[in-house]
């Protein structure tokens, strides 16, 4: 079974040194590489161009530095694009749709790099297919989930423009009060591509969807992912297992009343090694365990094809 995976940082971790044309060989130290993608089941995935105002590999001092931040964006840009030039991957511009040859619809995780609402569309000519306002430290539109803070006045700027082009708008990161004013201002899809539930974590952080937040994502027809970093995951900050991942599907499928609105966002080497990934799940080859537990949960085949592809494909038939 082909897999769409709703986030994953491929040029961020080339950015941060890492060759993505040879297959990662320390298991507990990386899993994302081209050649551990093609031996994987992932044949789609939602590509990130991830910048934060910080400085280092993909960062800028501060968020005002507009020009700076662009740069920053582009060069991960560049990184799928010249993977395309070879021969390896597939940037979808349109649709989405899953084969044998591996592609990407680009996220951006903090739109700094978008330096006002004119730049949108030279963005979505190049294959933006959605956009997160803020990584968690917060931008010039938006509060994050460590920071506070609500959208500012361009950020709703940004917002009308994403609309107006057809970008999704990704929730994850933002904090509460910028969630609230993004549902108020966006008319388009919006999705959390790689959040957990804060009530099964018993957690107080931001940086996790409340249920009535999972609620209004549901109900304006938006999917979210399931982040796999472990301590987003288990209850008490212990490693977590597929027992966990579990816990949080079924706890959206419940809130959503189906089970094709809950897909993957494993964020795999998001910042974090494979030891922050539950048992039996350090590597994107072994998806299918997570396939079977869901089944064994009381999922049926289809419901297994759509958290795997099926409700990715449909939020960005668009």
């Amino acid at each position: 079974m082909r897999w769409i995976d709703g986030h994953l940082d491929f040029a961020y971790i080339e950015v941060h040194g890492r060759n993505m044309y040879e297959e990662c060989v320390l298991p507990e130290e990386a899993c994302i590489s081209y050649p551990d993608l093609i031996k994987s089941p992932i044949r789609t995935f939602l590509g990130t161009i991830c910048t934060y105002p910080k400085n280092g590999p993909c960062g800028y001092s501060n968020s005002k530095q507009v020009d700076a931040a662009f740069r920053a964006g582009v060069e991960q840009l560049q990184i799928y694009e010249r993977f395309v030039r070879e021969g390896k991957l597939i940037i979808q511009h349109e649709g989405c749709n899953i084969s044998e040859h591996l592609s990407t619809l680009l996220l951006m995780e903090g739109a700094d790099p978008i330096r006002n609402a004119d730049d949108v569309l030279w963005w979505r000519d190049r294959g933006l297919r959605a956009v997160g306002l803020t990584w968690s430290i917060g931008t010039r539109y938006a509060g994050g989930n460590a920071t506070g803070g609500p959208v500012t006045e361009k950020g709703i700027e940004l917002i009308e423009a994403l609309d107006e082009a057809r970008i999704v708008h990704d929730a994850s990161h933002l904090s509460d009060e910028a969630f609230d004013d993004v549902m108020k201002h966006a008319k388009g899809t919006v999705i959390a591509s790689h959040s957990n539930s804060r009530k099964v974590l018993r957690s107080n952080s931001q940086r996790h969807l409340r249920d009535d937040q999972a609620k209004e994502i549901f109900r304006r027809g938006g999917v979210i992912g399931l982040n796999l970093y472990s301590q987003f995951l288990s209850k008490d900050n212990m490693k977590s297992t597929i027992h966990d991942c579990v816990d949080h599907v079924m706890h959206f499928c419940e809130l959503a009343g189906n089970k094709r609105q809950v897909a993957l966002g494993s964020d795999f080497d998001g910042g974090f090694s494979p030891r922050h990934l539950p048992t039996s799940l350090k590597h994107p080859v072994q998806l299918p365990l997570l396939a079977q537990a869901l089944l064994n949960a009381g999922f049926n085949n289809e419901d297994v094809k759509s958290f795997a592809h099926g409700a990715w494909k449909d939020v960005f038939s668009i």
